[in-house]
């Protein structure tokens, strides 16, 4: 009777059942194992990028903390020079200006309306 149970159709239905569950099952845990590969592939990427970044910013705290930079800093921003230098101020005529201050003279002896209709239709 053991060998009938074997070749009989129930029982091979049943192995046929099983099989098929661990076809499922290991489909299953194959794609977790994809799924979890990606994101370790991602954090991977992510923890370089945070070390590059990390590395930027360690270079650039150093330049800051720098002579070099302090010096630039107090030149441009103190207008502090070193010892035996001289400053010296260079200041342009503008023509623009004395024109525009003519102008604008002009323009309030001017009233309200005469204003709005040159802008409006020209002079």
């Amino acid at each position: 009777m053991p060998e009938n149970f074997l070749y009989s159709k129930y029982s091979l239905f049943a192995l046929l059942v099983i099989f098929l569950l661990l076809i499922i099952a290991l489909g299953r845990e194959s794609y977790f194992n994809y799924q979890t590969n990606q994101e370790i592939k991602k954090l991977q990427e992510k923890i370089e990028n945070l070390e590059k970044d990390n590395v930027e910013l360690a270079e650039t705290e150093k330049y800051f903390q720098s002579e070099e930079f302090l010096e630039k800093e107090a030149r441009l921003k103190l207008n502090l020079i070193r010892d035996g230098e001289k400053l010296i101020i260079v200041k342009e005529e503008d023509n623009n200006s004395v024109e525009e201050v003519g102008k604008s003279r002009e323009s309030e002896n001017i009233s309200n309306f005469r204003k709005w209709w040159r802008y409006f239709f020209g002079k």
